[in-house]
């Protein structure tokens, strides 16, 4: 009778265990976001941490974007990092775990400044991968009447192009830009940019399949906020990468 009882109350542990674990899918690397791994990174430390705190172990998978999404959409993973609301149906999303800071990106000796969507018509610009179908409508009228226009997967990219004066504007994430290793120019020099905020801020939130889970998620991202330990994990990697406040 004591080892069925021992051999019970082993089972019901492990279940609580395993009820307790939330695989959380999070995209390619893409610091200060994402950082090889998938561990670590900005927005992965704010979304592992809340996790904790809301009692849950987090287990990640690293895989790309479209992948991550359809894992979870079939129930191979319970959470995934970083989705917009319409990402896929019948998920329940958090509140905003943060905010990408989408910008028109220029070298600040150019003179270019930048005061509308429409500006970008007349310089050569780049961007990443589907920015189009991200921006709307004014946007895609305004690149596609510039000089030149082309979009990119990689960042490195991007970051090459502007520096290196091949494009006039290099539209994408500041963090991002700043975080990339691509710093300096041909002649190994770190120039100076300027940005400029066309777009606005675009809410990133974790997408699950259980709407409790989501509940739950919400209301330790509230704590993790007012135990201050939100700003001190974004200001850590502020101060890993040089990043702009």
């Amino acid at each position: 009778m004591t080892r069925l009882l021992a051999a019970c109350c082993l089972l019901l542990l492990s279940a609580t265990l395993l009820a307790a674990n939330v695989r959380l899918a999070v995209g390619l690397a893409k610091p200060p976001y994402v950082e090889d791994g998938g561990k670590s990174g900005m927005e992965v430390e704010l979304a592992l941490r809340t996790l904790q705190l809301a009692g849950h172990q987090p287990v990640v998978l690293q895989v790309p974007q479209a992948r991550g999404l359809a894992m979870l959409q079939e129930g191979s993973v319970d959470a995934m990092i970083t989705l917009i609301p319409g990402a896929g149906s019948g998920l329940y999303y958090s509140q905003p775990l943060l905010y990408y800071r989408n910008r028109a990106i220029v070298l600040q000796h150019s003179g270019i400044v930048l005061r509308q969507l429409g500006d970008l018509a007349r310089y050569n610009v780049a961007s990443f991968q589907n920015a189009r179908l991200l921006f709307g409508n004014d946007y895609s009228k305004a690149v596609m009447a510039s000089p030149s226009y082309s979009e990119h997967a990689d960042q490195d990219t991007l970051n090459r192009l502007l520096l290196n004066h091949r494009v006039d504007v290099v539209v994408g994430d500041e963090m991002v830009f700043h975080a990339n290793r691509t710093q300096l120019d041909l002649s190994g020099h770190r120039l100076a940019v300027s940005s400029y905020a066309l777009f606005g801020n675009s809410p990133r939130h974790v997408g699950f399949r259980s709407d409790l889970r989501r509940r739950e998620f919400d209301a330790a991202l509230l704590q993790l906020k007012a135990s201050g330990e939100y700003q001190r994990i974004l200001q850590r990697y502020r101060d890993k990468y040089q990043l702009p406040e």
